[in-house]
């Protein structure tokens, strides 16, 4: 057995002081949508519901955001872009008059299933927003005509062929 002695203890540890090694999870937040979006839109627009707001305790801290949105549109070039505030993340290269999104969607024409169905867009980003303060991250869908949908189907008909969905985005602060 051993006995520990001591004169005085100097200054205070608490848990709101004390750093974690790199890598631990100091915190997550995360935004679930259960309701359905639809514009008719062709230009980004942002997704109602489908923002998430973190606080990072340290500014030399990583974000960590991951998203899995029920989506589909009416054309070809169906996709999501992810900012914080008002900066775009990252978008694919540009590539003479390719649309340019960092996550393609699901196109659902009028003659095929997928007009009954929508696709699930997931992604993972590491970001590094250096700050300390209130960081708004945010998804925006696009599309190149006729505007698209979350959460539900092209053809919303109130039977069994049609679906709704949910979708989420969360944010994971991670020590570095």
């Amino acid at each position: 057995m051993s006995t520990l002695s001591v004169d005085t203890i100097q200054g205070q540890t608490t848990a709101a002081n004390v750093k974690l090694p790199a890598g631990c999870i100091l915190q997550t937040v995360q935004t679930v949508k259960t309701d359905s979006f639809e514009t008719s839109s062709t230009s980004n627009v942002d997704i109602t519901g489908l923002t998430v707001t973190i606080t990072p305790k340290y500014a030399t801290s990583k974000v960590l955001i991951m998203f899995n949105v029920h989506m589909n549109g009416n054309d070809a070039g169906t996709g999501l872009r992810l900012l914080r505030g008002s900066t775009n993340l990252s978008m694919g290269d540009a590539s003479s008059s390719r649309a340019r999104m960092m996550a393609m969607g699901m196109y659902a024409t009028t003659t095929d299933s997928n007009s009954y169905s929508g696709g699930n867009v997931s992604m993972t980003f590491l970001d590094s927003p250096a700050t300390t303060s209130a960081t708004t991250y945010k998804l925006q869908g696009q599309v190149l005509s006729s505007g698209f949908r979350v959460n539900k189907t092209r053809y919303d008909l109130d039977n069994g062929n049609a679906s709704r969905g949910i979708s989420t985005i969360t944010a994971m602060e991670i020590a570095q």
